[in-house]
């Protein structure tokens, strides 16, 4: 049994498709020992192959849902009639997804008019609908926020730690840090981005295992 302690870091995005809500995840697993350019080589080749499983995933939603346009409307049958089980039952998953107490969705259900212990099917088909637009805007919501999250750290200057790292391995292969990162990027050391530190580790850490070989 392998005893070595380890670190994860997992990317996470929650996509909905039809009824159905898909999780994706892209996790990176390092020793607790590994090196500074191990590390942000890890996490750079983690969230681009996170990105581009997330993009492709995405375009065949958009391909589902354009080959499969929404049904018309299903009417509901005596509407009149108390509340079937089948309902209740979906309106406690949506309670679930939205992680409400039941304080919570009754304040919500009066808000709508709605009683939850003398609802007709026609009320509760109504108020599922309105619970279905808010379980989507929170998953919408938290997977824009997730996405402007991870930009907003791409695009922040280098840190410390990743620029300390690129001198180490950059003196090792005897390269003038400041002329790879011109030729590379064409900027200064001073405007490296978090981002362009990660590829550029990476890169180098590749050339040099090359070199080793």
């Amino acid at each position: 049994m392998d005893n070595a302690r380890s670190i994860s870091r997992t990317y996470r995005a929650a996509i909905r498709l039809g009824e159905d809500y898909i999780t994706l995840e892209e996790t990176i697993t390092l020793p607790l020992e590994a090196s500074d350019e191990e590390v942000q080589q890890a996490v750079g080749l983690g969230w681009r192959i996170y990105q581009a499983q997330h993009e492709a995933l995405e375009q065949q939603v958009r391909a589902l849902r354009e080959a499969h346009p929404l049904p018309t409307p299903v009417l509901v049958r005596d509407p009149d009639a108390p509340a079937s089980d089948k309902q209740r039952g979906y309106i406690a998953t949506l309670q679930d997804h939205l992680t409400w107490n039941n304080e919570q969705l009754a304040s919500y259900a009066a808000e709508q008019a709605v009683d939850l212990v003398t609802m007709t099917k026609g009320q509760a088909s109504g108020f599922i609908d309105e619970l279905k637009k808010l379980a989507d805007e929170r998953v919408r919501y938290s997977t824009e926020n997730r996405g402007r999250s991870n930009e907003n750290l791409a695009n922040q200057p280098a840190s410390a730690r990743q620029m300390q790292a690129l001198q180490r391995i950059a003196e090792k292969q005897g390269l003038e840090l400041e002329s790879v990162i011109a030729q590379r990027f064409g900027v200064q050391s001073s405007e490296l981005s978090n981002e362009q530190a990660g590829l550029l580790l990476s890169e180098l850490q590749a050339r040099q295992g090359r070199s080793q070989s």
